[in-house]
């Protein structure tokens, strides 16, 4: 959709290589960085928590992988000659890796905050945090020129089903097993 490259248009139009660099650093804490931080936090911390984690992250990341080449879609920059590669990167558009991968990040550590404190401040930093991190991933997948917003949307649903599939899995493993909620 034309909206889709006008917008992508619109990031570079402040393009440099600051904020060029800025994003690529976003992008990585939102995907495989972010991944690997967390997963070695709630392994100390939760060990049966990171390894859903690590099932749901890298399940989701494998799904993805085969949903880029049954679907086929070419980068904004390669359809578009008015985007322009800001960074290096290979494979189809959509839907979004890096959109999937905040979102379970986000959700677990989310999910994490909320099973571990009551404190209202604690709960709403993570929050906070984890939109922030989320939006500012979604802002660089487009400034960078490598997706469409249709791209991340997709990305972000499925990150939301893997992760409270991966949840609902947690919850109802905890009753089973007589655990008390917290």
């Amino acid at each position: 959709m034309q909206f889709e490259v006008d917008f992508i248009v619109a990031l570079q139009s402040v393009a440099s290589e600051g904020l060029t660099a800025f994003f690529e650093i976003i992008s990585l804490l939102g995907s495989y960085l972010g991944f690997v931080l967390l997963f070695i936090t709630l392994y100390f911390l939760q060990r049966k928590l990171s390894y859903v984690f690590g099932i749901c992250f890298l399940g989701g990341v494998a799904f993805n992988y085969v949903l880029k080449h049954l679907i086929g879609r070419p980068r904004p920059y390669l359809s578009h000659p008015e985007i322009i590669n800001l960074t290096q990167t290979m494979g189809e558009s959509m839907p979004s890796s890096h959109a999937l991968c905040v979102i379970v990040i986000s959700i677990f550590l989310c999910y994490f905050v909320f099973k571990t404190t009551k404190n209202i401040w604690g709960r709403s930093c993570a929050v906070a945090g984890c939109a922030v991190l989320s939006i500012l991933t979604f802002i660089s997948r487009l400034y960078l020129g490598l997706h469409y917003l249709t791209d991340i949307f997709v990305g972000v649903i499925i990150g939301v089903v893997i992760s409270f599939l991966g949840i609902f899995w947690i919850e109802k493993r905890s009753l089973i097993c007589g655990k008390p909620k917290r």
